[in-house]
């Protein structure tokens, strides 16, 4: 049985994804509660722009009770792709729970495939804020090369972000 699998992001995971707390200065990770979401219209909450460009990252985990095995599926991560001009962004959100525990490297890999798939012949980049060592450490793992630094306005203020390349050499 594979380990993890990617699927249609439903309107049941989003609202999940926004119950999502982040501790400290990962909270500018944290999404508004679904409401919020759905009032502002944001992409999260749009059907056709979540069939489109947002992905579900799901483990099976087995259930053994009594003699019988049942499979439970859990969201424990989700990606958006997106493609602007010649450029396909991959972005990743790890249940914070699963933070910190080496998974990222085995989503951040089944998200490329599923960019690579979905957009053929395109730059693979991700966008990380500076501060986020965490993630800079696994996407330079698995073969994203640092190509600028920049600061950029966002929903929470300025902030100076990273924009790395995916490199299979």
């Amino acid at each position: 049985m594979e380990k993890y699998t990617v699927s249609i992001l439903t309107e049941q995971n989003a609202r999940e994804i926004c119950s999502w707390r982040y501790p400290d200065e990962y909270s500018v990770y944290n999404f508004s509660d679904w409401e919020t979401v759905l009032e502002n219209g944001w992409d999260l909450s749009i059907k056709e722009k979540r069939d489109a460009e947002y992905v579900a990252v799901l483990q099976m985990e087995e259930l053994i009770q009594t003699d019988e095995l049942n499979l439970k599926v859990v969201l424990i991560a989700y990606g958006r792709i997106s493609t602007i001009h010649n450029t396909t962004y991959i972005g990743i959100g790890l249940k914070p729970e699963c933070c910190g525990l080496g998974l990222g490297t085995d989503i951040m890999n089944l998200l490329i495939d599923t960019a690579k798939e979905r957009m053929p012949n395109k730059i693979i980049a991700v966008e990380v804020r500076e501060f986020n060592k965490r993630a800079l450490v696994c996407y330079k793992k698995i073969g994203f090369v640092e190509k600028d630094r920049y600061r950029k306005q966002t929903l929470m203020g300025e902030d100076e972000f990273i924009y790395l390349e995916y490199s299979e050499n």
